[in-house]
């Protein structure tokens, strides 16, 4: 069976199937190659002014920020898993972009709202340093004349162009450079068991390799010969590489006529229907995996309470309130935008604000914006009298729960007191909801959400969980 191809941000003519949008979040173990270029890896959300930082400028928001984060780390997972793998990674070297980011920590000033910001860039999915990126571009490309990709090079040299190169290199088997030697345009890094290969980028003219059928609403867009022919070339030369880095050494790879019928054995075919077997023995394998993986990562979400802030922090307190018996959801009409609306079983309604702190505890800065949600929230015609508030809190959130200080300040317990609020530390929301969810007790759920109802103006004590028998 053929090796399979995946790609993220360049589309291989004829290949549109085994294209991966970045935001999907989709596995690509399923792949034996994979070809990312970088020009993709960008926030898409709202970007502003009206988020400023003392140096000035804007940024993404906090809740784009956050999932872009989200999904490079996603990213650059998958990236490290498949290198781990032994399998090959290619990166078309396209345009550094640093993108602002918002931390989604506020600093309000009097007249002002400043949020602390940071940079992201393009590049950082990648696992490892590859060296100093500088954008630039141009179409003066020098070869090393490694026969690894002698067929390469033959084949799309016309296609090749820099539009970024790599300064200081390190432990880096050169492939291209511009015509200063030290500005490298393309090279093999090794990673792990696989291989990290930066090629300049190949670029072809889509409308010359598009043609249209069909009139009104039957008219289609299709590739044309030439370009199906490109495609299917490109995407053989670097399974071609990507095999010949497997066997390691200068071998090159064998030309398209060696697989002609009379140059075949006898033997060969033989072999090449076991493999074809064993590797789709294998493929159910790793769905099976793939399935099993999926369901451990749905099930640790839960964990994300201990040590999580942020949207992870969020959604980690809605997956734990729903195990309690509760609906609870984030919610945002475009003008109000709510953490937690949570209603119980019983009637009771609740609106929530989560905080993290790295290494303090939480402090009286989310009442304001509590008290605010509350109020707007009683203005809409549906809502006929005023939620009750919680506060869940993480503080000290990367130390153990059993070693952390108290997580909420004296001035955030006194507010409390004065305020129709409760305060809920999320450590404790995971012990209830891990029992619970593991004991499906609905009578110790119900003593949960009575505990939480009448907590208001301190921090919820939950129940004690009941001992389990061990087997």
């Amino acid at each position: 069976m053929e090796k399979q191809i995946f790609t993220i941000g360049y589309t291989i003519p004829t290949f549109d199937e085994n294209y991966v949008d970045f935001y999907d979040g989709a596995s690509l173990m399923d792949a034996d190659v994979l070809l990312i270029s970088p020009e993709v890896v960008y926030p898409k959300g709202s970007y502003g002014s009206w988020i400023e930082f003392s140096s000035g400028g804007g940024c993404y928001n906090a809740p784009t920020s956050s999932e872009y984060e989200k999904k490079v780390s996603h990213l650059k997972k998958e990236v490290t898993d498949f290198l781990q793998a032994g399998k090959s990674v290619f990166i078309i070297l396209s345009k550094e972009e640093t993108h602002t980011l918002s931390s989604g920590v506020s600093y309000p000033r009097k007249g002002e709202n400043l949020h602390s910001t940071y940079a992201k860039s393009n590049y950082d999915f990648l696992p490892i340093n590859i060296g100093a990126l500088v954008s630039a571009s141009g179409k003066s490309i020098t070869f090393s004349g490694d026969p690894l990709f002698s067929d390469f090079y033959d084949k799309f040299k016309k296609n090749l162009e820099y539009r970024l190169y790599i300064e200081n290199a390190k432990e880096a088997q050169v492939l291209f450079t511009g015509k200063d030697k030290t500005k490298v345009l393309g090279a093999i890094f090794k990673v792990k068991s696989g291989n990290l290969i930066v090629l300049p980028f190949i670029k072809y003219d889509e409308k010359k390799f598009t043609e249209y059928k069909g009139k009104g609403k039957e008219r289609k867009e299709y590739w044309t010969k030439e370009a199906i022919q490109f495609g299917k070339s490109l995407v053989k030369t670097l399974v071609d590489i990507d095999k010949a880095l497997h066997k390691g050494g200068d071998k090159t790879p064998p030309p398209d006529w060696t697989n002609e019928t009379d140059f075949r054995l006898a033997q060969e075919q033989v072999l090449q229907k076991d493999v074809e077997k064993k590797t789709k023995e294998i493929e159910k394998l790793i769905a099976q995996k793939n399935e099993s993986l999926a369901k451990v990562d749905e099930e640790i979400e839960l964990r994300d309470l201990l040590f999580e802030k942020g949207k992870a922090l969020e959604n980690a307190i809605n997956i734990a309130l729903e195990i309690l018996g509760y609906k609870a959801e984030n919610y945002n009409d475009g003008n109000l935008e709510l953490d937690h609306v949570i209603t119980s079983p019983e009637g009771d309604r609740f609106i929530g604000e989560a905080e993290g702190k790295d290494t303090s505890a939480i402090n009286i800065d989310k009442f304001r914006q509590l008290a605010l949600n509350i109020q707007e929230d009683l203005q809409s015609d549906q809502v006929e009298n005023p939620a009750i508030g919680i506060l869940f809190g993480n503080g000290f959130r990367l130390t153990k729960p059993s070693e952390r200080a108290e997580q909420f300040t004296t001035k955030c317990l006194n507010t409390a007191k004065v305020s129709n609020c409760v305060l809920m530390r999320t450590a404790d929301l995971f012990r209830v909801a891990k029992y619970t969810r593991e004991s499906k007790d609905k009578k110790f759920a119900k003593s949960c959400r009575d505990a939480i109802k009448n907590s208001v103006g301190k921090i919820v004590d939950f129940p004690t969980v009941p001992k389990t028998k061990k087997s």
